[in-house]
């Protein structure tokens, strides 16, 4: 074979479309006929690009960025009025999907942001900003593990560390872009930041946040006053030293977030507390349950009667399903004042 460009033909049938990622591009699961086997494939309109030379770009930046936590591009092609990117087929889906489902222990919610932040902190050492972080970008392996995603945001520093967007997520929005063209790393740090706060809390909490504003203008402020989203509102189980790092990421000042991705990872690394309780609510209570191995703990709140709050906490043997109530954390007549303070007492038990 001669030396020399050579174009050549790569076919894929699109079985279903599994995503809309933005206004130029649409995701399809689709059948490699090369490899015959599932493959994701991101087709992205050539006529929404504004410079031809840029058609390749997001291809160029997830093959430049290759790591263990980011996802790979298998190739890149075009025809006529399309670009498309070939990259594997995640089945666990998104972060996104996972947490609509169920809520994630502290323990799962760690070991899948310091990986995906790992993933983040080789695509800065890269001199890249991702723009994008949320959890729609993470996706998860067959082998369990969080990869970074999407590169369709993703700009080049320039050598003082800037880089502009040419739009953003308007759900996710960190108080400089209201102030400045130019962003810098701190920017992918508060996106983690509010990820890491969606994982915590559940997206109902995020998204009840987010329809309390009545225009634009009240999101905006809020964002810049460090209102959105309200750094008190977590969830009874998430630890105080927790709670400090994330709202650290989500600092309105650039110069009191973290300095780099690394040490937001060294941070979650140091917590050791409430790690594996798991929160699950219904229409009329609150459930944590923790599996030690031996036994079950189970707290639960019924909020039928916010007058009579009760609060009942049981140990489940997990051999002999023999149920033992916990009557030094069992409560009747509390109100929405007191229970804070008993749930809080209650997770504490020791094995």
């Amino acid at each position: 074979m001669p030396l020399g460009l050579h174009t050549a033909e790569l076919n894929f049938e699109t079985i279903k479309e599994i995503g809309q990622e933005g206004k130029n591009s649409q995701v399809f699961l689709a059948h490699d006929k090369q490899l015959d086997g599932e493959i994701v494939v991101k087709k992205i309109e050539k006529s929404k690009i504004y410079n031809p030379a840029e058609y390749y770009e997001e291809i160029k930046k997830l093959h430049a960025s290759t790591h263990s936590n980011v996802v790979r591009v298998n190739y890149g092609c075009s025809d006529a009025k399309h670009v498309y990117i070939a990259m594997p087929y995640y089945k666990n889906g998104s972060l996104k999907s996972i947490i609509a489902n169920k809520n994630l222990t502290i323990r799962e919610i760690i070991r899948y942001t310091i990986q995906f932040l790992s993933g983040l902190h080789h695509i800065h050492s890269k001199g890249l900003i991702h723009f994008d972080i949320k959890p729609d970008n993470i996706l998860i392996s067959d082998s369990n593990e969080a990869h970074l995603s999407d590169f369709g945001l993703t700009k080049a520093m320039n050598t003082f560390g800037f880089a502009s967007p040419d739009q953003i997520y308007d759900k996710q929005v960190p108080p400089e872009t209201f102030r400045s063209t130019d962003k810098t790393i701190h920017f992918d740090i508060y996106l983690a930041g509010m990820t890491i706060y969606r994982l915590l809390n559940g997206e109902s909490n995020f998204h009840s946040q987010l329809e309390t504003f009545e225009n634009q203008d009240d999101y905006i402020n809020s964002i810049s006053t460090g209102n959105f989203p309200c750094r008190k509102s977590y969830l009874p189980h998430i630890p105080s030293k927790l709670k400090k790092i994330v709202n650290k990421a989500l600092s309105v000042n650039l110069e009191d977030r973290h300095k780099s991705v690394l040490e937001l990872i060294n941070d979650l690394s140091d917590i050791d507390e409430n790690l594996d309780w798991r929160f699950k609510k219904s229409s009329i209570t609150e459930e944590w349950e923790r599996n030690n191995g031996t036994h079950t703990y189970t707290v639960q709140v019924n909020l039928s009667n916010l007058q009579n709050i009760t609060l009942t906490t049981t140990k489940t043997n997990n051999t002999t399903l023999k149920v033992q109530r916990e009557n030094l954390h069992c409560y009747n007549n509390l109100n929405s004042g007191s229970v804070l303070t008993k749930i809080k007492q209650a997770l504490k038990l020791e094995n």
